[in-house]
């Protein structure tokens, strides 16, 4: 994993992402901004947490409105690869990270049982462009909007 390496040479908060993600014009700007206070998130509000009851948190869930970000987040489980730590949270993080690579589940619920706890946005600020888009959003029709949206400039 060289992302996990080059990043243990950069200061400051980090924000993983994989290359199958679609962002709201927004998103990486609300994440930094949630990040000093929650530590560690994920812009994804993956439907796994609406229809799975094998979670390590099923009903144990915590929701908070987090006023920087003018959010709801609620704690999760686990997510993808694509979440972000602030500096304080990397050294507890890290080390999990290094370990598990891109074993995502088992990295996140790892974490959990130490009592590290991963947010999410409630509606998600970002998708994974597969099957499971994040629920609350018309991912769709906001992709849409995107390419017309490049159209249109090139044409200008």
């Amino acid at each position: 994993m060289a992302t996990y390496s080059a990043a243990k040479s950069i200061s400051g908060d980090i924000y993983y992402v994989e290359d199958d993600y679609l962002h709201l014009p927004q998103s990486i700007k609300l994440i930094a901004l949630a990040l000093p206070a929650l530590g560690l998130v994920t812009g994804y509000d993956h439907e796994d947490r609406y229809v799975r009851d094998d979670d390590l948190s099923y009903g144990q869930e915590k929701i908070c409105f987090d006023i920087l970000s003018q959010h709801h987040w609620r704690t999760a489980e686990s997510t993808t690869c694509t979440f972000a730590i602030s500096e304080a949270m990397r050294s507890k993080v890290q080390p999990f990270a290094d370990k598990y690579k891109l074993i995502d589940r088992t990295l996140f619920r790892k974490l959990y049982k130490k009592g590290i706890r991963l947010w999410t946005p409630i509606p998600g600020l970002v998708t994974h462009v597969d099957t499971a888009l994040a629920p609350g959003i018309d991912w769709v029709a906001f992709n849409e909007l995107m390419a017309r949206s490049r159209i249109d400039e090139s044409s200008s």
